[in-house]
């Protein structure tokens, strides 16, 4: 029998202890919403976590690039589809002034529009600009970060679409379509349909290198979401599981506190039980 050391009282003051640790780390994981808020509640899941968030962050830029990358791509397309419209325009032109009945007159308003599909085509090479580069004035190529290591790169190469660099105009800007006879008109069809083969060649490219941007961008998505998920089984607290361990720790603290009071009334009670004997 001890009176100088209480050691139901220091062992109830032990559960006090570890109940409001108890307490206090489910509240601030209740509060916050997170299982891991410093690094000493787990060290190794914290560093896991930390470089999942830093890949999450990268993908999310790689995404951004490729958004870049296919607004760059979509420009050009549209582009490119609206010189197959204008092409086919003059091809209908040229095939209508091959014939040999036309007059003069008639032959001079083919070769108005003929010129005026012409200088339309130069107006949308003019007009497809990114981010102040022309896409197609001139031969051009991008590089997308389309990964998150350094060699992960997509390069789109964008060639120069001109009237000139599909024949239609000499370096001097002289049009070389003619239909000022039926002659002349059947070579000028022959003229417009190797534009648009040429066209229709680098089109295919430009929706080739689409596809590919998008296959990338899925990659880069289902990335983002596999590793977030990942991050969240870390970091994010089980609300249940929380709410159950705070409850149990405060029916714990509440037990010891209730077993502290009764230590110390079982001593108090031998003592004056002691004195009354000894003084009796």
């Amino acid at each position: 029998m001890q009176i100088s050391t209480n050691l139901n009282a220091l062992n109830a003051v032990k559960a006090i202890y570890s109940a409001n640790a108890n307490i206090s780390q489910a509240s601030e994981r209740i509060s916050t919403g997170l299982r891991i808020n410093r690094a000493s509640d787990d060290p190794t899941g914290l560093g896991i976590a930390n470089r999942l968030k830093t890949q999450i962050g990268s993908f999310t830029k790689v995404l951004d690039n490729l958004a870049l990358g296919t607004a760059a791509t979509q420009i050009v397309d549209d582009s490119l589809s609206e010189m197959v419209d204008i092409l086919g325009y003059m091809r209908v032109a040229a095939v209508a002034a091959e014939s040999t009945t036309l007059t003069a007159s008639d032959r001079t308003g083919y070769q108005d529009a003929i010129d005026e599909y012409v200088d339309e085509l130069d107006s949308i090479a003019d007009n497809a600009v990114w981010d102040g580069t022309s896409l197609m004035n001139t031969a051009s190529s991008m590089t997308i970060q389309s990964g998150t290591s350094s060699g992960d790169t997509t390069t789109l190469n964008f060639d120069k679409i001109t009237s000139y660099s599909l024949s239609i105009e000499n370096s001097s800007g002289t049009n070389l379509l003619s239909v000022s006879s039926s002659g002349n008109a059947t070579s000028a069809v022959g003229i417009i349909d190797d534009a648009l083969d040429t066209l229709n060649e680098y089109q295919a490219y430009i929706g080739a290198k689409q596809n590919v941007l998008d296959v990338q961008n899925n990659v880069a998505n289902n990335m983002i979401t596999n590793q977030s998920v990942a991050y969240g089984k870390i970091m994010d607290a089980n609300m249940a599981e929380e709410t159950s361990k705070l409850a149990a720790a405060q029916i714990q603290r509440d037990a010891a506190t209730a077993m502290l009071t009764q230590s110390l009334s079982m001593n108090k009670d031998l003592v004056t039980f002691l004195l009354k004997s000894t003084f009796s």
